[in-house]
């Protein structure tokens, strides 16, 4: 009997304690969660100071945390006083946008500084610790890392891209949005150019980038690359679809048969192939018969490859007559000659294309130089810059609603 009792009360006792330890774990989630919440709620704060020379409108949030808000603070009024000590006549205004996931809140702020570049900033919050948090706390290192600089190899320059893999990973500004991490490397100063490098990086494999929508009110430019594919096409297209960019290859015949995985992967790409004959024979030499087994080889070529058909040609050094169009095929020819082959160097290769671009211009160039490769790393993110879109010659046809005269070689398209 007593021992009954004995686990009766145990049995009780056991009861009262799960009892208190169910309900203090309620407790302390409850208040986990409405901390977690509190911690998000945010109000809108801010710095006006108007004078002769100075206006600043600022936009900052407020959280419900004094430690962090001193972190956005202390930020916000550092950039102020930086900004406040320049004598020039200046404007700055900043508004916010706030991207939370997990226990963290990035705060991305949105610059338009009249004596700076710099367009963004963030802060990354850890909202449990309250505290700064950096990129390598949330994706790993070595990973980003390489992200980083494999898709700053193909975008930019050989100057940009050995910057960037020596720098700090965490000390870039970073904006996380749908599926995708934007990445402006601010806090590194480049030589000779004059706007800010940045990548995305797309976080779900499913993402699909959007598809282009053409504004007729911009400004559209047509590159090609002659005598490939080469050791360097793979490479030259890489740096076009980094930039949201794409061109037309003319390539030789008899290169594309010891190449035609090249061929596969520049006509599968938004780039598209076109025919600079066999064998790069001045075709004005020729007989009739020589300039249709020239072209027409090519073209046969390319559909074993590929499948699909040629849609123009570039006779070699640009010379042609009647004989020559009277083969059928468009002739496409340019207007912007860097003399890449020529020059060898790629600063001369990107001043002269920059010197002279335009809208509707076609630029020559050749993707079997390596300075070519260079110079186009440098050319293609600066015209992107100046407000041109680098696009293939039948994106630029479609654009313009450029109607082809048979009779005449096309120089550009406007």
């Amino acid at each position: 009997m007593i021992l009954l009792n004995y686990r009766d009360r145990l049995f009780r006792y056991f009861i009262y304690i799960s009892i208190v330890f169910i309900t203090f774990f309620l407790i302390t989630t409850f208040a986990n969660i409405n901390s977690n919440k509190i911690e998000r709620d945010v109000t809108p704060s801010s710095i006006v100071f108007n004078n002769k020379n100075t206006q600043i409108n600022v936009e900052y949030p407020r959280y419900k945390n004094d430690k962090i808000n001193k972190i956005i603070t202390d930020n916000i009024y550092n950039y102020v006083k930086v900004f406040k000590e320049n004598k020039e006549n200046k404007i700055l205004n900043i508004t916010y946008d706030i991207y939370n996931f997990d226990n963290y809140s990035n705060v991305v702020f949105n610059i338009d500084n009249s004596i700076s570049k710099e367009k963004n900033k963030n802060i990354l919050l850890d909202l449990s610790k309250k505290e700064i948090a950096h990129m390598s706390n949330i994706y790993e290192k070595e990973y980003l890392s390489n992200e980083i600089n494999t898709k700053v190899y193909h975008k930019y320059s050989s100057q940009i891209y050995n910057k960037i893999k020596e720098s700090n990973i965490d000390n870039h500004t970073y904006i996380i949005n749908k599926n995708k991490l934007d990445i402006y490397f601010n806090d590194i100063k480049f030589d000779n150019i004059d706007y800010i490098p940045h990548i995305t990086i797309n976080l779900n494999s499913d993402v699909v980038s959007e598809e282009s929508v053409f504004d007729e009110s911009k400004k559209y430019i047509a590159f090609t690359y002659d005598d490939g594919p080469s050791d360097y096409t793979l490479e030259v297209l890489n740096t076009l679809d980094a930039n949201n960019s794409s061109a037309t290859f003319f390539m030789l015949g008899n290169k594309m048969k010891k190449n035609s995985e090249t061929v596969k992967t520049v006509n599968s790409s938004i780039s598209e192939v076109g025919s600079h004959t066999y064998s790069h024979k001045n075709l004005v030499n020729l007989s009739e018969k020589e300039i249709n087994n020239e072209i027409n080889s090519t073209s046969i070529i390319f559909n074993e490859i590929t499948g699909d058909n040629i849609k123009y040609v570039r006779p070699p050094y640009g010379n042609y007559n009647n004989k020559v169009k009277s083969v059928g095929y468009p002739l496409i020819l340019w207007n912007i000659d860097p003399k890449d082959w020529l020059v060898r160097d790629s600063d001369k290769i990107y001043n002269n294309i920059i010197k002279n671009a335009c809208d509707g211009c076609i630029v020559l160039m050749h993707d079997c130089y390596k300075e070519t490769v260079e110079a186009s790393k440098m050319v293609i993110p600066k015209l992107k810059e100046m407000g041109y879109e680098i696009v293939s010659i039948s994106k630029l046809i479609e654009i313009k609603k450029y109607t082809i005269d048979q009779n005449k070689a096309i120089t550009s398209i406007r």
